[in-house]
C-alpha cells in the first residue's frame, strides 16, 4: 500500500462534534453504471470510477447535465454553478451515501464489465467559490503534473476569488491522509487562505502561514498507483475529521501524516456539505510509478 510522507512530526488531537441535518430541498435517489475495466486498471480504481458513473447518472436523472457554450474569450468566474464528476458537469450535488456501493462483475467475451448500484441523498447545486487547485512536481505554478515517480515531491498551488479556510488530504481508495494543516499547526481545523492570492503549498522554501511547510513525498510499492488529492474549501470556518496519529515508518526514516479511513472521511465530508451549501471539496488525480 501506498504511503505520503511528510518531514516533520508534532503533537496534539481534537475533535469537535459537528451533527446536522439535511436541508429540506435534498432528496434521496439511486443510480446505475456499467463500465468496462481497462487493462491498467485495479480492481479499486475501477469501483472509483463505476461510482463517480453511478453518481453522474442518479444527478443527471434529477437535475440534468450542464450545458457549456464555449467562444474564443476564456471567461473565469468568481463562482461556478455545476459540480463536477469524473469529468462530467452536473447540476446537482451527492451529499452523502446511504446505500451501497454495490459492486457485481461480469465477463463480455475477454473483457471484465463491473456494474455499480448506488443510493445517497442529493439537492440541486448552489453557486460555489471557484477555487483554482493544480498538482505540481515542482514549487513553479507552471509545472503541472499528474504523473509522479516513488519518492518525489509533490506541490499545490491554491487561487481563490474570496478569503475562506482550507484543507487538503490525500485519499488511496482505503486509507485518507491530512496534508494541510501542517504537522507544526497542530490541532488547528484548517487554514485562512486571503481571496486573489497565490498559494504554493509543501515548499520549505515559502512561508505561506508563518511556519514552516511540510514536505510531501509519494511513495508506492506498487508497480502502479492511482490516488486522489481532495482540497476542501468553504467561506466558513469548518470542523477537522477525527484522526490518527502521525507514525513513523521505521524502514525509511519518514512520517505518515495524520490520517483516518476513507469511509470515515466520505461521513466526514457528506455532514459538512450536508450543513454548508457553500463547502467545496475538488479533487485531483495523482498517480505514483514504481521505478
Amino acid at each position: 500500500m501506498k504511503k505520503v510522507y511528510i518531514v516533520l512530526i508534532l503533537t496534539f488531537l481534537t475533535q469537535l462534534p459537528y451533527i446536522k441535518t439535511f436541508a429540506q430541498k435534498s432528496k434521496r435517489i439511486s443510480g446505475e453504471s456499467h463500465i468496462k475495466i481497462e487493462i491498467n486498471q485495479s480492481r479499486l480504481e475501477a469501483e472509483k470510477v463505476a461510482v463517480e458513473q453511478a453518481i453522474v447518472d442518479a444527478l443527471t436523472e434529477a437535475f440534468g447535465q450542464y450545458v457549456e457554450y464555449k467562444t474564443d474569450t476564456r471567461i473565469e468566474s468568481e463562482q461556478v454553478d455545476f459540480k463536477l464528476y469524473g469529468g462530467t458537469k452536473v447540476k446537482g450535488e451527492w451529499i452523502r451515501t446511504v446505500d451501497g456501493p454495490v459492486f457485481s462483475y461480469d465477463l463480455e467475451g475477454a473483457e471484465t464489465w463491473i456494474t455499480c448500484k448506488i443510493k445517497g441523498i442529493v439537492r440541486g447545486i448552489s453557486a460555489k467559490t471557484n477555487v483554482l487547485v493544480e498538482v505540481l512536481s515542482s514549487p513553479e505554478k507552471v509545472n503541472r503534473k499528474e504523473k509522479f515517480k516513488n519518492n518525489e515531491n509533490m506541490y499545490l498551488y491554491v487561487k481563490s476569488p474570496s478569503d475562506g479556510y482550507l484543507s487538503v488530504f490525500l485519499d488511496d481508495g482505503e486509507t485518507v491522509y491530512r496534508l494541510l494543516p501542517y504537522s507544526k499547526m497542530g490541532s488547528i481545523k484548517s487554514v485562512k487562505i486571503k481571496g486573489d492570492q497565490e498559494y504554493i503549498l509543501f515548499s520549505q522554501d515559502i512561508d505561506n502561514f508563518n511556519v514552516r511547510a511540510d514536505k510531501i513525498q509519494l511513495f508506492t510499492k506498487k508497480d502502479y498507483e492511482s490516488n486522489t488529492v481532495v482540497v476542501v474549501f468553504s467561506e466558513k470556518e469548518f470542523p477537522k475529521p477525527l484522526l490518527n496519529e502521525e507514525e513513523m515508518d521505521d524502514n525509511i526514516g519518514l512520517i505518515i501524516p495524520r490520517s483516518l479511513s476513507k469511509k470515515k472521511f466520505e461521513e466526514w465530508l457528506g455532514d459538512n456539505r450536508a450543513a454548508d451549501e457553500k463547502f467545496l471539496d475538488i479533487e485531483k488525480r495523482v498517480i505514483i510509478e514504481k521505478e
